[in-house]
């Protein structure tokens, strides 16, 4: 039964009944549930509280506990972290997102209540990171991640539409990767090799075989097959706040058998005469780990370190200065501009998807496609 109140004349609303009534109990908690709601009279304040009894039906039939109407966006994360993204992706992009959030979602709307989340509201927030001079691929990239954790609170009923589906976000630009030309590759593999033979055996080995850096950095000897000029990518080197360890590539598809060419071979076997002399000058402090490429007492190479000497060595052989990962896409290009098909590149560099591929370098296939039409021309001509 209902139990009414008269509200004191000065309340800010401007209420003057006040409705308490028994609502339906906690499906999962078994609690009782009171709602009481204001009106200017005590039939428009038992209104209100029937039509929140219904709204708490309606949600209980959903299966959403009061608990997950009040969840809170930073609580929110929490849940989609811990339940889904730990299982669905590296630990890397883990790590990334979670930086992410903490950095760019939680300090912003963290406080907002899920089910208070609208259109407008993420459209300002959209808005004002653009403001800030963020570019449009980052802003892409954090809408991206707020968008997976708004769709797991659909999934959950905690929402009915995700709000984040009509906001506008800015075009990101197609990225312009920088590469080197077959000249400058040479050059600065020609200045390496005399000058640091160990960045020299990394960067080459990445460059003709357009291996992830994770991917190089955990190569082990048993990985190569001489014999046949084959070399497996079968996990990646992890380094976090707990030490290094091997993870397991970023999809299924990365793990892969690239064919290399015999020079790569050579630089090698180079490399792996001048590991052993080292094992034996450091053979009291020297951890064998089977592992390729290591720093001079056996560790695996700091990925941060092996950044700081490519950069340095690209000063010294005066080439264009590119990421270390622009060495895959370097090998990418010269691969599509020996004749590749798309798909052999998409094999050789682990991409789930040939639609990625073409993504990524379409800039390549479409000076591809005149050599082509050049080359139909020349055939039918005869």
């Amino acid at each position: 039964m209902a139990y009414f109140q008269q509200v004191p004349a000065k309340n800010k609303q401007g209420y003057k009944w006040k409705c308490t009534d028994e609502g339906p109990r906690d499906p999962i908690t078994g609690k009782r549930r009171q709602v009481t709601r204001r009106g200017n009279t005590k039939k428009e304040a038992q209104e209100r509280v029937n039509e929140a009894i219904e709204e708490i039906k309606k949600n209980d039939a959903n299966g959403i506990g009061a608990d997950l109407l009040e969840i809170k966006v930073r609580d929110l994360f929490e849940q989609w972290f811990e339940l889904i993204m730990k299982r669905k992706v590296k630990e890397t992009t883990f790590r990334e997102y979670r930086n992410a959030t903490n950095h760019r979602i939680i300090p912003v709307i963290g406080e907002y209540k899920v089910v208070k989340l609208n259109s407008i509201i993420l459209q300002k927030y959209i808005n004002n990171l653009s403001d800030e001079g963020l570019s449009p691929r980052y802003v892409e990239y954090i809408s991206t991640i707020l968008y997976g954790a708004l769709e797991a609170a659909r999934k959950w009923k905690i929402i009915q539409v995700n709000p984040l589906i009509e906001v506008e976000k800015p075009r990101p630009r197609r990225k312009d990767y920088v590469t080197w030309t077959v000249q400058e590759m040479n050059t600065f593999l020609t200045v390496a090799k005399l000058t640091d033979l160990r960045t020299f055996s990394v960067v080459t080995t990445a460059i003709k075989t357009g291996g992830r850096r994770g991917e190089i950095l955990s190569l082990l000897w048993s990985d190569i097959d001489f014999e046949n000029n084959v070399i497996s990518l079968e996990r990646s080197l992890v380094y976090d706040d707990k030490g290094w360890r091997f993870s397991t590539p970023k999809s299924a598809s990365s793990v892969r058998k690239v064919k290399v060419g015999e020079s790569l071979i050579q630089d090698l076997k180079e490399w792996r005469t001048h590991q052993k002399k080292m094992k034996m000058a450091f053979r009291d402090t020297f951890e064998d780990n089977n592992l390729i490429f290591t720093t001079s007492t056996g560790k695996p190479i700091f990925p941060r370190s092996l950044t700081t000497q490519f950069n340095q060595l690209i000063k010294t052989a005066n080439v264009p200065k590119i990421r270390f990962h622009d060495l895959r896409h370097t090998h990418a290009t010269m691969c599509l501009e020996a004749g590749m098909s798309l798909k052999e590149v998409q094999d050789r560099l682990g991409h789930s998807s040939i639609k990625t591929t073409g993504d990524v370098y379409a800039h390549v296939t479409e000076s591809m496609k005149e050599k082509s039409a050049d080359l139909f021309e020349k055939f039918i001509s005869k």
